[in-house]
């Protein structure tokens, strides 16, 4: 069972921790964000283990897909970063860039999963 309820929290809270820490830490605190926000909605999903990896991939690749369009909105728009360097990889890039957000997200809906068991 899908909680969607627990998903868009999920993205939502992705989405700012991996902007503000990203900002401090770089690409590490980026992802941290995304650990952190997928351990959050692992835990609350209480299920079991398969359940809360996932949820929390599901939160990582929609955040990734969120945070692609916001970047690109902004160097389009307000000239304000990456924008549409972002394409510099191509979208072979942005595909393999989300597929390590799910991975990421995974594993961290797993270590929620298991907190909570």
């Amino acid at each position: 069972m899908i909680y969607y309820i627990e998903i868009i929290v999920g993205i939502i809270l992705a989405f700012i921790l991996s902007m503000v820490l990203g900002y401090f830490l770089g690409t590490l605190g980026s992802f941290a964000g995304y650990i952190l926000a997928a351990i959050y909605v692992g835990y609350n999903v209480n299920e079991d283990l398969v359940n809360g990896t996932i949820h929390g991939s599901i939160v990582g690749v929609f955040t990734g897909i969120l945070s692609s369009i916001v970047m690109i909105i902004m160097g389009v728009m307000f000239n304000l970063g990456p924008g549409l360097n972002i394409m510099e990889f191509g979208l072979i890039g942005i595909i393999i860039g989300l597929m390590v957000n799910g991975i990421v997200g995974a594993s961290g809906g797993a270590i929620g999963s298991k907190i909570r068991l």
